[in-house]
């Protein structure tokens, strides 16, 4: 996938419009609006929402909405290489590795070499590992993007609610406390376990009817269950049928009450009519929830004999890390940066409404680019790592 040439020559005409506004000079020579034309509000990660871009009307919100985005789509693409760069930086270094032999800088360069050190480190030992892992999830923050929504909308009557959180969901992608009876899984974590009647996927803890680690049906478990696990599940529990349990967790599928703290895996619907506001303000809404999903690190089962054994302490700690940027948190970025470049496209005569609009535009096209450098090289270091490992693809890749 050549993510760098597709987005790049996508946001080709933010550049250009933002050329065409900053005047020829360097912001040292910018006296009196230097705030304005070296855009001092725009940074990656952070809160714009009491910006004021000295636009009117609906463009200020629109231009608003979009800038959010941005930051919040660059944020998260720096986060996502520091993840991929500590986590195979710490695998290298717990086997032997000298620090010394990374030279880059740039942080994208420093997550590929990190990580062609980490496959070097680990080199012929993964042939004798049994690796299966709990797929990472990502929850998109429901409350981004209706907040968003409501200020796009400026109707301040337009703010998220439980209720709404569930009409807006597809109830596939929904979860949420259930304090009644849960009929479809329980959503535990690496560090949180979970009770458990069913099929665990990733760490059973009690007893499988079925091989557990290498021991026979009906021993005590500590490991990947193949059958119905009956104790706790350090991973999600799917209950057989329609089966009602007691969920000491988050219950993804139906509650027999009403959800508490509701979550959506997915972006929201759209709103009623009455809180709609127009496309490519809601385009940013759903890009900054994209952007500023909770991502759960999974549960990993790794075994192997006693030689490997620190090649096995290293990778129960660092791989959940990797997995997230593979096969979850990288995937969401990707349609993140997707709806910012379509918002882009359309902002051209927007930006030109105020010299601030104007200036920030190439600041914020210059992120994008060097988020699109972090993303491209995080899925390809951590999708290498993942390959040596023989971990298969998430399943709709």
């Amino acid at each position: 996938m050549n993510i760098r040439l597709t987005w790049r020559i996508a946001t080709f005409p933010l550049a250009l419009a933002g050329l065409s506004v900053v005047p020829l000079m360097g912001c040292d020579k910018a006296a009196e609006l230097q705030n304005d034309l070296c855009c001092r509000d725009f940074t990656p990660g952070a809160d714009l929402a009491t910006v004021k871009w000295g636009l009117e009307g609906d463009s200020e919100l629109i231009y608003g909405a979009f800038m959010q985005s941005v930051s919040d789509f660059t944020g998260a693409a720096g986060s996502i290489v520091v993840d991929v760069t500590s986590a195979c930086q710490a695998i290298a270094l717990d086997l032997g590795e000298d620090a010394a032999t990374i030279t880059a800088t740039k942080p994208s360069e420093r997550a590929t070499q990190w990580c062609e050190l980490a496959l070097d480190a680990l080199g012929e030992a993964t042939a004798d590992l049994s690796i299966s892992v709990q797929p990472p999830s990502c929850t998109v923050d429901a409350s981004v993007q209706a907040n968003c929504e409501a200020r796009c909308n400026a109707n301040a009557a337009c703010q998220l609610t439980p209720a709404e959180i569930i009409a807006r969901c597809d109830p596939a992608q929904l979860s949420g406390r259930c304090e009644g009876q849960c009929t479809g899984s329980c959503e535990g974590s690496a560090n949180l376990a979970v009770n458990c009647d069913g099929t665990c996927e990733g760490t059973c803890e009690g007893t499988c009817d079925a091989e557990c680690g290498g021991q026979p049906a009906g021993s005590e478990c500590r490991g990947e269950c193949k059958g119905k696990c009956t104790g706790q599940c350090r991973g999600s529990c799917s209950f057989e049928g329609s089966a009602n349990v007691q969920c000491n967790a988050d219950c993804s599928g139906k509650c027999d009450v009403d959800f508490k703290a509701p979550k959506c895996r997915a972006q929201l619907t759209e709103p009623s009519v009455d809180c709609r506001a127009n496309a490519e303000c809601n385009g940013s809404c759903e890009a900054s929830a994209s952007a500023r999903a909770t991502c759960r690190e999974p549960a990993v089962n790794i075994e192997g004999g006693e030689d490997v054994e620190a090649v096995i302490s290293t990778l129960r700690t660092n791989l959940p890390r990797l997995l997230v940027a593979a096969q979850a948190r990288g995937r969401l970025l990707l349609e993140s940066g997707k709806a910012v470049v379509t918002t882009a496209a359309s902002l051209d005569a927007v930006a030109t409404g105020s010299v601030k609009a104007g200036a920030c535009i190439l600041p914020a096209t210059n992120a994008i680019t060097q988020a699109v450098e972090n993303i491209e090289a995080s899925l390809t270091a951590s999708t290498k790592v993942m390959a040596e490992l023989r971990i298969a693809p998430a399943a709709d890749e």
